[in-house]
């Protein structure tokens, strides 16, 4: 089924500025749109417009083909709340605030001349991944080895930082040891195309402390 023809908000021509914008960003020109034509949306309807102009960010992870509805309810809600964005309940539908008033003009006026800039992170979530696959690559960002190479502090990494990345300690039985190294290659082997940062400090930690995986892997 083509899926422009359930389309409530969105021109085809609008499709590709519209897919650029950040969910928070495309709920308020949903929402600010559906004022003007004089369209109410319930929240599934809100999120289903989402999931028809953007479904690699608004679908369910590994399941492109049905829409996530927690992933933008969750915004509404944080806009409704403490951001003070928008008004109105599930009953009465959602309604911009003088705040994101504002904020619409310009989205819609961007749009419309088709200047929007990309706002993809390459942190953003793979929805063609499940959760747990993804958690294992997200914890290799938050290592001091990924930090510090990140912001070009590569005279302070240490032995310690090569045995973080990796999960492991001087202490750590060598069967185990060789099962974690194993496992976080492969995961730096999937992500090394979309994080060149993690490419990079992988080759240059084994560079630098190989012999430690030497040491480590030596039966006693």
């Amino acid at each position: 089924m083509d899926k422009l023809v359930r389309l409530k908000l969105a021109s085809e021509i609008q499709i590709e500025q519209l897919k650029k914008l950040s969910t928070e960003n495309l709920i308020i020109w949903i929402i600010g749109k559906s004022e003007i034509d004089k369209i109410k949306l319930t929240i599934e309807e809100i999120t289903i417009e989402c999931w028809l102009i953007n479904p690699q960010k608004h679908s369910m992870r590994c399941y492109e083909q049905f829409p996530d509805t927690g992933v933008v309810t969750k915004r509404v809600y944080e806009m409704k709340g403490k951001k003070g964005m928008l008004n109105g309940t599930i009953r009465s539908g959602f309604f911009l605030t003088e705040i994101s008033k504002s904020k619409f003009a310009d989205i819609d006026s961007l749009v419309n001349f088709g200047v929007i800039l990309n706002s993809k992170s390459k942190f953003s979530a793979d929805r063609s991944l499940s959760s747990i696959d993804e958690a294992p690559y997200k914890r290799l960002r938050r290592t001091p080895a990924y930090l510090k190479f990140e912001k070009n502090r590569i005279s302070e990494l240490v032995e310690t930082d090569y045995l973080y990345f990796y999960g492991i300690t001087w202490h750590t039985k060598p069967s185990i040891v060789q099962n974690k190294i194993k496992n976080i290659d492969s995961i730096v082997d999937r992500f090394a195309k979309k994080d060149i940062i993690l490419k990079n400090i992988h080759i240059f930690l084994n560079d630098k402390f190989g012999y430690v995986k030497e040491k480590l892997l030596k039966t006693n």
